[in-house]
């Protein structure tokens, strides 16, 4: 295909950024949106020059993929619907609330031969990139990951756990080059009904062990990993994108590595929309975003006890 033709299914604020994106996208047509509340639909086609959809039936047989920017609650069934109707998706984390159900739109769309990413954007940060480029000629010895913000304005229904701390899960899976072994994890809610800061440790099967810790109680956002490896120290600022390195030989001296500046969200789009033409698998597929979720629900039920 010259161009993907995409939709996208609910503009509220991640999606909205979606739409915005396939509309610069040159290997993409932004054929319309759909959201549940037609005047943000509206607005949304209104500014990104597509028409916006009534049902999502419509948009659905107009397109060969879609982002589903919707509440995970509905990923599941709306996924499995435009799975069956053949499309490829661009998922938005996390991929459903019940791992079974991630399991099965996994399954589905491996038997059907259809594109499945997940939207795990900090795998596309570039200060990430750069990092996990350098890490994989070294062996890392332990990670350690602090993702903080301010208690968010709105109602919050989810824990801390998967709306923040499953992007470091993700990306200590994948720097990991073993299995996971074991995960403890402890927590506690303050300002909302579920966990608002969480300290877990994963475990690998050759000896790494890394540390996250994620809380929505701090005045100031953070962003971090570092990372100890046989030869080296990184200090990595995903916020700021911004990777520094410090040998061993001279820990007193910090010496900044090139990042190529970027914007994750797009380079997350640019690739979907090219596994989608070239029939490959995306940076992360929908196995990743399985193996995440099934992660973050163990973390999730050991910070309750």
């Amino acid at each position: 295909m010259s161009r993907v033709r995409v939709g996208v299914v609910g503009v509220g604020v991640m999606g909205d950024h979606h739409a915005r994106i396939y509309s610069t996208l040159k290997d993409a047509k932004l054929v319309g949106v759909y959201d549940g509340d037609l005047v943000r639909g509206q607005e949304a086609a209104a500014k990104y020059g597509c028409p916006p959809f009534s049902d999502l039936e419509s948009l659905c047989a107009s397109v060969d993929a879609l982002s589903v920017a919707t509440p995970t609650s509905t990923h599941f069934p709306i996924a499995l619907t435009l799975l069956r109707a053949g499309k490829h998706l661009l998922i938005e984390k996390p991929l459903t609330l019940d791992p079974a159900e991630a399991q099965e739109l996994c399954q589905f769309a491996s038997n059907r031969k259809l594109v499945v990413s997940v939207g795990m954007i900090e795998r596309f940060n570039p200060a990430f990139i750069k990092a996990a480029s350098m890490l994989k000629k070294e062996t890392i010895l332990g990670l350690t990951f602090n993702r903080y913000s301010p208690y968010p304005n709105r109602i919050f229904d989810a824990s801390v756990v998967m709306d923040m701390m499953i992007h470091d899960i993700d990306l200590a899976l994948a720097l990991a080059g073993a299995d996971l072994d074991s995960v403890k994890a402890s927590g506690k809610a303050v300002k909302s009904p579920t966990l608002d800061e969480v300290v877990a440790r994963l475990y690998f099967k050759d000896g790494l062990i890394a540390k996250l810790r994620a809380c929505r109680l701090k005045e100031s956002k953070e962003r971090s990993i570092l990372a100890i490896t046989d030869r080296s120290v990184y200090e990595i600022d995903l916020l700021a994108k911004t990777v520094n390195l410090r040998s061993f030989a001279s820990l007193s001296d910090r010496a900044p590595l090139e990042v190529r500046p970027a914007d994750q969200l797009t380079l997350e789009l640019k690739d979907f929309i090219s596994a989608v033409k070239k029939g490959r698998e995306p940076e992360v597929p929908c196995s990743s975003g399985l193996r995440s979720l099934k992660v973050a629900k163990e973390v999730e039920r050991l910070a309750c006890l």
